[in-house]
């Protein structure tokens, strides 16, 4: 006969949970010691999460709101305690009664009392370290299930950043966790609030830069175990040898991990799902760049902390996150996407951040996503890091063109260009590139709108979208003596768009089309409109095309021949020199980007709990 043993953890807690307060459950006893008693078991995650889950809300919210009342009083209580082993066990179980509360959409039932004594963990450092990282958890596992819900806004009323910003000082290896409390924290009600979001404010105002390399070395570790999970999904990964792949598994079980990640990141066993939650690591440093004056300068700073590598990780992670978005078209994989883009666009923004991506390097040291067809050539030994944001935008382009089109994405991508290419001609920098990858899908994205208009399902923008382009075009034609390594690569872009002259001219008859439903126009400072740097190019263009057309039938690169011959003799054609490019300022904000960040926290927390 098979006897089923229930161990005391479980019998106490089969009898809380059916109702009955530790007074009923032991009459002449003490509620006090009841707990002690309780916390004084190993916590059985498994079976607690268990019977969590077979509770429904309105129990929840309903006869048993007294018990949960009672325990999570008890368990702050216990969770202040000197006593090691019933304070760990507190804070581990207050983690999973909230995760297990939050699940079931809260509306009105009081929880905010849970966190009363985050803060005091946080920041004392006579607590031990393991339950300081659980307080941590504990204020993560809330905010993140809560929400942009109205119980949320207590973090609002006190002030955290202190605490926070201090227990990132004295516990390095557990950065990560409070860098993302911090991120998360900074989010709450941004679009409306952020005003009186006082984290927001702090970040802003931030000028501890020690803090700022710990969360860059701790943000670079866990983002190049993303890259790695991608490279590791795909063993086609032309550049991942068997060695580099050796190499990566083996580092999982070194000893020497980076105290700031050792215990925070944990790449799930199914690598195949993409992104893995780790990728929302990105998100502190993103609102470091885009918020506070100085960050940048510690992101480029060559000192040892990890900043500058974590520059060129995320360049890598970005590209592995572009080239995959379209792989599911899911909204959670077009978010990261979304979000890669925009820091992106950030750093093509900031001229301290481009000064350091175009110093010319060693060796390149960014790895960038040749897992799909058509692949990007292998960069030469003397490129600069700034390629890689070029490479971005051309596998952007070349990977996610279909119905669904994702029109902010697309100009952003654009801006990106921009903003580089712009860079590259005030600071005379001839940049070596595969510059035709470039030119060949920008042409492939006009040629896209012109010819799908009619089957695109988008939210607006797409006038936006030509327009900006065609702007961009004209950057590139502009500046091209000033920015282009060679005679050769001049003669390769003329050509490159006389080959696609049909292409652009199709793009004035699109304005035309679009201008119908929309008025939307590029803002000041632009020199002219999108229609009359369009019919400048055109005129440039087709001057070409027409020498060509005159020569009679000749094959590609007898047309190249000719293109360079007229140029070789006077000079390029309707374009005067390069004046001074002001572009406007770019919108970087990453609205709706919260609730998956939220949702991969506790995920990822999930995951390395066990």
């Amino acid at each position: 006969m098979n006897l089923l043993v229930t161990t005391k953890f479980d019998a106490i807690y089969s009898r809380l949970f059916q109702g009955l307060l530790p007074q009923q459950i032991d009459p002449k006893g003490d509620t006090n010691k009841f707990y002690s008693d309780l916390l004084e078991l190993d916590v059985d995650r498994t079976l607690l999460e268990q019977k969590l889950q077979r509770l429904t809300k309105e129990q929840c919210y309903g006869n048993l709101k007294p018990v949960f009342n009672s325990l999570f009083s008890s368990y702050i209580y216990w969770a202040r305690s000197t006593q090691t082993t019933k304070a760990i066990h507190a804070l581990q179980s207050l983690c999973i009664l909230i995760k297990s509360i939050l699940s079931k959409n809260p509306t009105g039932w009081e929880v905010i009392q849970i966190l009363s004594g985050v803060d005091v963990h946080l920041k004392d450092d006579n607590i031990p370290a393991m339950n300081r990282h659980l307080a941590a958890q504990l204020a993560l596992i809330f905010i993140c299930g809560i929400g942009q819900m109205s119980p949320g806004a207590y973090f609002l009323r006190i002030d955290m950043y202190p605490s926070i910003t201090h227990f990132i000082s004295s516990l390095e290896q557990y950065t990560l966790e409070a860098a993302l409390l911090l991120a998360i924290l900074a989010n709450y009600h941004r679009s409306d609030a952020s005003e009186l979001n006082l984290y927001f404010k702090h970040i802003k105002a931030a000028e501890d830069r020690v803090v700022m390399h710990k969360i860059c070395r701790a943000t670079a570790y866990t983002l190049d175990i993303c890259v790695k999970a991608y490279q590791e999904a795909d063993m086609e990964d032309s550049q991942s040898t068997l060695m580099s792949t050796l190499g990566s598994v083996f580092g999982r079980f070194q000893t020497h991990w980076p105290p700031s990640t050792k215990d925070s990141v944990v790449v799930p066993r199914n690598s195949n799902k993409q992104p893995i939650e780790a990728c929302v690591s990105l998100l502190p440093v993103y609102e470091l760049l885009s918020n506070n004056p100085i960050f940048s300068s510690v992101l480029t700073t060559k000192n040892g902390s990890g900043s500058t590598g974590l520059l060129f990780t995320s360049l890598s992670l970005s590209s592995y996150l572009l080239v995959h978005a379209n792989s599911t078209s899911s909204p959670r994989s077009l978010a990261y996407a979304n979000l890669s883009l925009t820091w992106l666009l950030l750093l093509s923004t900031n001229s301290q951040v481009m000064e350091s991506l175009t110093q010319p390097a060693t060796s390149y040291p960014v790895h960038t996503c040749r897992q799909k067809q058509p692949l990007l050539p292998n960069p030469s030994s003397d490129q600069r890091p700034v390629c890689a944001l070029l490479d971005c935008c051309v596998l952007w382009i070349r990977h996610n063109l279909n119905k669904r089109l994702e029109v902010q994405s697309y100009i952003h991508c654009v801006w990106i260009c921009q903003h580089v290419i712009s860079f590259l001609v005030e600071a005379g920098i001839r940049l070596n590139y595969y510059w035709k990858e470039l030119w060949s899908c920008i042409l492939l994205l006009l040629e896209f709108l012109a010819n799908k208009l009619d089957g695109l399902y988008t939210t607006g923008g797409v006038e936006k979208l030509v327009q900006e382009t065609i702007v961009l075009l004209n950057i590139c034609l502009s500046g091209c003596s000033s920015f282009l390594p060679s005679p050769h690569a001049i003669h390769e872009l003329i050509y490159e768009l006389v080959h696609g002259y049909e292409i652009i001219q199709k793009q004035a008859g699109l304005l035309r089309t679009l201008a119908l439903s929309s008025s939307v126009s590029i803002p000041e400072p632009q020199t002219k409109a999108p229609s009359q740097l369009l019919t400048s190019m055109l005129e440039t263009v087709g001057h070409y095309k027409t020498k060509i057309a005159l020569v009679g039938k000749i094959s590609a690169t007898q047309a190249m021949q000719t293109v360079a011959r007229e140029i070789d003799r006077d000079g390029l054609y309707g374009v005067t020199e390069a004046q001074h490019i002001v572009l406007p300022k770019r919108s970087n904000e990453i609205f709706g980007f919260a609730r998956y960040g939220s949702a991969d926290i506790l995920a990822w927390l999930s995951s390395y709990e066990r």
